[in-house]
């Protein structure tokens, strides 16, 4: 079936936002290469640089949501909202949501390169990294319960059904890997990974259920 002029526009729009966040996304990534240097990203090793991955898709999160919170109009170009309006309608909310997404994907890069048993060039000291990440869950957590009334009925439940999709998608993965690094099946799961892996869960599992619902085009 053709689709309405409507419905191209939406598509159209959905297409823009991928392109400029694909792009954002690979100049960032670069960026952070060239800044790293090889030796680093070397002595990182892949479990390091996965979750610096996942902690830099936070911060360009932040970074393209807080741009449309700044600007309205260019960023109903590119977010996945109906239009400026709607953007200034929810400020309040998304600055909240931006700085938790920010100081999150700062925390899991720093504890990326932090110093530990088998990375002694890490540039953050360990104490550091890990008092920044218990600092940010409990103030995290503290914040979410303070602000709960300030959502509406449906971004509460995209967050429960987000957060649910999280949990089986975490439980799935690391229940399989385990298993499999206890019976020498495959790859050694390490503790950095038990962290990689609900984050990069908590990202995969909004989208889902934003998409389960309808929301991906607007």
């Amino acid at each position: 079936m053709a689709m309405t002029g409507g419905e191209r526009r939406k598509w159209r729009k959905t297409a823009l936002s991928a392109a400029f966040g694909a792009l954002v996304g690979a100049g960032a990534m670069s960026g952070m290469l060239a800044l790293a240097g090889t030796d680093l990203l070397h002595a990182m090793g892949p479990s390091r640089i996965a979750l610096a991955g996942v902690g830099l898709v936070y911060l360009l999160i932040a970074a393209i949501v807080g741009f449309g919170v700044a600007a309205p109009r260019a960023g109903a170009v590119v977010l996945n909202v109906a239009d400026a309006e709607e953007l200034r309608d929810d400020r309040t909310n998304m600055i909240f949501s931006t700085v938790v997404m920010a100081l999150l994907g700062a925390v899991l890069v720093a504890l990326a390169v932090a110093r530990g048993p088998d990375f002694a060039v890490g540039p953050v000291p360990a104490g550091v990294a890990f008092a920044a990440l218990a600092l940010l869950l409990a103030g995290g957590a503290l914040a979410s319960w303070l602000w709960r009334d300030r959502f509406d009925e449906l971004s509460r439940q995209l967050g429960l059904e987000g957060a649910s999709w999280a949990f089986y998608l975490s439980w799935i993965i690391l229940s399989l890997w385990g298993a499999a690094d206890f019976l020498g099946l495959g790859a050694r799961l390490t503790p950095i990974d038990a962290v990689t892996i609900p984050a990069a869960a908590l990202l995969l599992g909004s989208f889902v259920a934003i998409g389960q619902r309808g929301m991906m085009v607007r």
